[in-house]
């Protein structure tokens, strides 16, 4: 069964019809890419299964999104809060709040009411390690997070992300500001996070998305081209422009 299921997705930002009819599920533990030319809709399929896109102003939506079987577009469905501890989400360029290391992990344990406050300390440590961040950081805890690197302050993004144990991570070109050895870093991180997450991943690197995915789906002025595994979409393509895309002939 998929986690995440889209059935007849359509999404418009005003009279501009952004999705059209995608049909896909995701994997529960498995990493999922999302690979398309600048502009085709990607990012704000990502958004959807958070309901991101509903604080822009004209967005209209059609079709299902279901979560565990739930309809996060159903009628009835308006827990907002809960469906984002539940969908976590780590953005393009790391956004650490300009609090210590600490509150920084522990902002979402406050905002959803999650733990004691004595359990607190437990939980930062286990983020921390989680992103391979503790040794570095055990003695800094009450130092800004601005004043960290870039690939720290991404890893601590994740960190802030997973302390509120979500379900699913949905990244959007989380490595597009890092450079080549810190965007390694970052893909053994996510390998080591699908043992116990749905991670999807958003990303123009064609070669990120063939190294730590196992499902992809290669997206185009809206439409959803093509999806399969990985291994299928890169060495045999079932649609030409996907093909084309992947070659290097447009995009």
């Amino acid at each position: 069964m998929s986690k995440i299921l889209a059935k007849n997705l359509n999404l418009w930002y005003g009279t501009f019809h952004a999705l059209q009819n995608i049909n896909l599920g995701f994997g529960e533990r498995r990493i999922t890419a999302i690979i398309g030319p600048s502009g085709c809709g990607k990012s704000t399929l990502l958004r959807v299964f958070n309901r991101m896109n509903d604080v822009v102003e004209g967005v209209k939506v059609g079709g299902e999104v279901l979560i565990d079987n739930e309809n996060i577009f159903d009628g009835d469905f308006n827990d907002l809060v809960k469906l984002r501890k539940k969908v976590g989400m780590v953005f393009q360029r790391p956004n650490p709040f300009p609090l210590s290391i600490y509150e920084n992990i522990v902002f979402g344990l406050k905002v959803h009411h999650l733990v004691k406050k004595k359990e607190f300390n437990a939980i930062v440590q286990e983020s921390l390690e989680s992103v391979m961040l503790w040794n570095d950081l055990k003695n800094k805890l009450h130092k800004n997070a601005l004043g960290l690197s870039l690939e720290q302050k991404q890893r601590l993004c994740i960190a802030r992300t997973i302390a509120v144990k979500p379900d699913i991570v949905l990244m959007d070109e989380p490595c597009s500001a890092l450079d080549p050895q810190a965007t390694l870093k970052i893909e053994e991180l996510m390998q080591r996070l699908k043992k116990d997450y749905t991670i999807v991943i958003v990303t123009h690197n064609m070669q990120q998305a063939a190294r730590v995915s196992e499902d992809t789906g290669f997206m185009l002025l809206g439409e959803l081209i093509e999806f399969g595994r990985t291994a299928d979409i890169f060495t045999a393509p079932k649609d030409k422009r996907t093909e084309e895309y992947i070659t290097g002939r447009y995009g």
